[in-house]
Protein backbone atom coordinates (compact mmCIF):
# COMPACT_ATOMS: atom_id res chain seq x y z
CA UNK A 1 0.00 0.00 0.00
CA UNK A 2 2.78 2.06 0.85
CA UNK A 3 4.32 1.87 -2.84
CA UNK A 4 0.91 2.71 -4.31
CA UNK A 5 0.35 5.81 -2.00
CA UNK A 6 3.89 6.91 -3.15
CA UNK A 7 3.59 5.99 -6.89
CA UNK A 8 -0.23 8.36 -6.85
CA UNK A 9 1.45 11.30 -4.59
CA UNK A 10 4.59 11.78 -7.27
CA UNK A 11 3.16 10.79 -10.63
CA UNK A 12 -0.90 11.48 -10.44
CA UNK A 13 -1.33 13.99 -8.05
CA UNK A 14 1.04 17.06 -9.58
CA UNK A 15 -1.08 17.68 -12.58
CA UNK A 16 -4.10 16.67 -11.24
CA UNK A 17 -3.74 19.04 -8.22
CA UNK A 18 -2.48 21.78 -10.76
CA UNK A 19 -5.56 21.33 -13.08
CA UNK A 20 -7.71 21.27 -9.94
CA UNK A 21 -6.35 24.14 -8.26
CA UNK A 22 -6.76 26.51 -12.09
CA UNK A 23 -10.22 24.79 -12.13
CA UNK A 24 -11.41 26.39 -8.44
CA UNK A 25 -9.96 29.33 -9.30
CA UNK A 26 -11.32 30.34 -12.65
CA UNK A 27 -15.03 29.11 -10.99
CA UNK A 28 -14.05 31.47 -7.77
CA UNK A 29 -14.73 28.66 -5.33
CA UNK A 30 -12.04 30.00 -2.76
CA UNK A 31 -12.68 27.22 -0.20
CA UNK A 32 -12.51 24.65 -2.45
CA UNK A 33 -9.30 25.85 -3.99
CA UNK A 34 -7.76 26.14 0.05
CA UNK A 35 -8.62 22.54 -0.10
CA UNK A 36 -6.96 21.69 -2.87
CA UNK A 37 -4.11 23.61 -1.93
CA UNK A 38 -4.04 22.24 2.06
CA UNK A 39 -4.69 18.58 0.32
CA UNK A 40 -1.96 18.56 -2.07
CA UNK A 41 0.87 20.23 0.31
CA UNK A 42 -0.60 17.21 2.84
CA UNK A 43 0.32 14.25 0.58
CA UNK A 44 3.63 16.17 -0.21
CA UNK A 45 4.41 15.91 3.34
CA UNK A 46 3.26 12.10 3.95
CA UNK A 47 5.70 11.80 1.37
CA UNK A 48 8.52 13.86 2.30
CA UNK A 49 8.37 12.65 6.04
CA UNK A 50 7.96 8.52 4.65
CA UNK A 51 4.09 8.46 6.40
CA UNK A 52 1.54 6.66 4.64
CA UNK A 53 -0.74 7.58 6.54
CA UNK A 54 -0.39 11.24 6.10
CA UNK A 55 -0.20 11.01 2.44
CA UNK A 56 -3.08 8.74 2.06
CA UNK A 57 -4.93 11.67 4.36
CA UNK A 58 -3.40 14.45 1.59
CA UNK A 59 -5.03 12.52 -1.35
CA UNK A 60 -8.52 12.17 0.49
CA UNK A 61 -8.96 15.72 0.87
CA UNK A 62 -8.01 15.79 -3.19
CA UNK A 63 -11.17 13.96 -4.22
CA UNK A 64 -13.88 16.33 -3.85
CA UNK A 65 -12.01 19.18 -5.81
CA UNK A 66 -11.10 16.21 -8.49
CA UNK A 67 -14.52 15.47 -8.65
CA UNK A 68 -15.99 19.08 -9.20
CA UNK A 69 -13.53 19.45 -11.50
CA UNK A 70 -14.38 16.83 -13.71
CA UNK A 71 -18.12 17.86 -13.17
CA UNK A 72 -16.85 21.36 -14.25
CA UNK A 73 -15.59 19.90 -17.55
CA UNK A 74 -18.22 17.83 -18.50
CA UNK A 75 -20.57 20.70 -18.07
CA UNK A 76 -18.35 22.61 -20.67
CA UNK A 77 -18.52 20.18 -22.93
CA UNK A 78 -22.29 18.76 -23.06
Amino acid sequence: MRELIAFITMHLLPPTAAFAAWNEYRNRRRSMLVVTLVGSATAGSGLLLDQPGLGLIGLLLLCPPVIAMRRDFRDDYQ
